[in-house]
């Protein structure tokens, strides 16, 4: 089979793929007042957390429950992260967390993919993990992270990244790398923090525009994934910020709520390096 012909079967079969899982179907009819953001006060923070933990624990990624039932890293108090959310009015039922890459911090997917990601960054290549992605039970066959998705893809392009990166369970390699276009980063291996396998996947947006619309531009509209993600015309998912959603995000917790989740509620600061601990007080003063 000649080299034209294998790629046209697997436009196929990737066109096919996206009409049976329904990706790109609008199911948020019955969503009271939908809107995407990026989380900013205590209680958007808390529902996301939350809406985490309940899937991780489901999924046995949990070493043990947690009394306040949320789920967050060290890497969240820092002002640059940025927690997406989608809201059924006041409820978070979908979240994904965007972390950039940083000297003091680096990466989670640094516990095992260092080596990976210093070629990366030897190239001098802005780099953000996608992380902590949840949806509702009740929500899930609703597609509702690929609205997230799409936020944090636009987000990542306005503040000029260049790698999307990401470790995912084996068994999702496949979804990633034919519908989204990630390329391979790093082997499987165990990851002990939520006692899974993982592999590691990188999307490099330098030429990602060009790849879409080479893939999906010659497919049916309702499996066009570069018209989903670049010629957004579906008014009923709004950004609740409007256009100053994609400013870059700098608003730092309050030292209150710092203290709420990563004193009262949970024991993440325990981890921190002597000089990351240094950091933190620096930004946060009063913390103590």
């Amino acid at each position: 089979m000649g080299t034209l012909a294998v790629d046209r079967t697997s436009d196929r079969r990737r066109s096919i793929r996206i009409k049976r899982s329904a990706l790109l179907q609008n199911k948020i009819d019955d969503i009271d007042r939908p809107s995407i953001k990026i989380a900013e006060t205590r209680d958007e923070l808390e529902q996301a957390f939350s809406l985490v933990y309940q899937s991780y624990l489901k999924l046995g990624y949990l070493r043990e429950p947690n009394p306040f039932k949320i789920s967050l890293s060290i890497y969240h108090i820092l002002p640059e992260t940025v927690v997406f959310v989608f809201k059924s009015y006041l409820r978070v039922i979908c979240t994904l967390t965007q972390v950039f890459d940083s000297k003091l911090f680096g990466l989670p997917m640094d516990a095992l993919y260092r080596e990976q990601l210093d070629s990366l960054r030897n190239e001098n290549r802005q780099l953000v993990e996608i992380s902590a992605l949840a949806t509702s039970e009740e929500t899930r066959w609703q597609n509702l992270f690929m609205y997230l998705c799409r936020a944090m893809f636009c987000y990542a392009m306005y503040q000029n990244v260049n790698d999307l990166c990401i470790m995912v369970n084996p068994k999702h390699v496949e979804f990633y790398k034919r519908i989204f276009l990630f390329e391979d980063l790093g082997p499987e291996k165990y990851y002990p923090n939520v006692r899974a396998p993982a592999v590691a996947l990188r999307l490099n947006l330098d030429d990602i525009l060009g790849k879409l619309k080479d893939t999906y531009c010659s497919l049916d509209f309702d499996s066009n994934l570069y018209s989903f993600f670049y010629r957004i015309t579906n008014n009923q998912v709004t950004a609740s910020n409007g256009e100053h959603s994609l400013v870059k995000n700098e608003r730092m917790m309050d030292t209150d709520t710092v203290r709420y989740f990563f004193v009262q509620k949970t024991n993440v600061l325990e981890q921190a390096t002597p000089e990351q601990r240094e950091y933190i007080e620096s930004i946060y003063p009063n913390l103590h």
